[in-house]
């Protein structure tokens, strides 16, 4: 996400950038008595979820990791219960290209996956299981930014045909400490609330940004955004972490953890971040 964390929730638009990391999902189903077998590996083939349970189990007594998991099947098995249920047997195996805590979206991966291969819609997968605004899900299905807004029930998504071009060079950083994004939002929902009069403004300096045609009036609308999502919400932006860099930063996704972006300055952006994987924006992002 270039920009909208939490402000999309109170209807502001964000600005979504699928990247060029992929999750894979391979499920066979045969005839049984509803016994799931899953699995889930890291980029490098190592294997960091192994588990057993049956359709039949009940939900409040599984681990919390695969409520989730249990939620989407039970949706996808009351709609079409000879692709998964009581009678069927499944074998689940998810392969990412990224490292999980990396926080790119493996739960929105995920539930794209699972709307394709049971033809299911998505976002009635991502309410019963990993419910929020809906701009990853949206993401998944696109090879090109998206904008993306919460417009009542109404999800508003239109593709991005352009992004300034001094963006590809910016640096996504993993400062490899997973946030739970809905943990996040829960924190300060009351606030996000607060946000809903700002949109316009939030609207307005998004809009200044994406039009920019030098870096320096992309910095300056994004510093405000992130000023005033700061003041409402309470929450200090993730560059605060890194008062010796003094280029650009945003925080990415949910603050204090995952990734930020930062304008790149030649040594400087080295000795700060040097022992962090870094991407250029344009290397990770599906860029238009």
């Amino acid at each position: 996400m270039l920009f909208g964390e939490y402000a999309v929730l109170a209807g502001a638009w964000a600005c979504a950038l699928p990247v060029k990391f992929r999750q894979n999902l391979e499920v066979l189903v045969t005839p049984g008595d509803g016994k799931v077998q899953w699995q889930s590996f890291d980029f490098d083939g190592k294997e960091w979820m192994n588990c057993q349970f049956r359709m039949q189990d009940d939900p409040s007594e599984m681990l919390s990791v695969l409520r989730p998991l249990r939620q989407m099947l039970d949706f996808i098995a009351a709609q079409k219960p000879d692709l998964c249920g009581e009678l069927c047997d499944l074998q689940v195996r998810i392969k990412a290209s990224f490292r999980k805590e990396w926080g790119l979206g493996s739960s929105s991966a995920l539930i794209a996956n699972l709307a394709r291969w049971s033809g299911i819609d998505p976002f009635a997968l991502m309410d019963v299981s990993f419910p929020g605004s809906g701009y990853d899900v949206a993401a998944a299905f696109h090879d090109q930014p998206v904008l993306y807004r919460l417009d009542g029930a109404e999800r508003v998504i239109e593709p991005l045909p352009v992004l300034p071009g001094f963006l590809e060079d910016y640096r996504v950083v993993f400062l490899g400490k997973k946030v739970n994004s809905r943990d996040s939002v829960s924190d300060v929902r009351e606030a996000i609330d607060q946000l809903a009069v700002f949109s316009n403004q939030l609207n307005q300096w998004a809009l200044e940004a994406l039009e920019a045609s030098v870096a320096e009036d992309f910095n300056r609308a994004m510093s405000q955004y992130e000023q005033l999502l700061s003041q409402v919400l309470g929450l200090t932006p993730t560059g605060n972490q890194f008062p010796e860099y003094q280029g650009f930063m945003k925080s990415l996704g949910a603050w204090g953890g995952d990734a930020l972006l930062a304008e790149y300055h030649p040594g400087d952006f080295e000795a700060v971040f040097g022992h962090l994987t870094s991407f250029k924006l344009a290397e990770i992002a599906r860029w238009p």
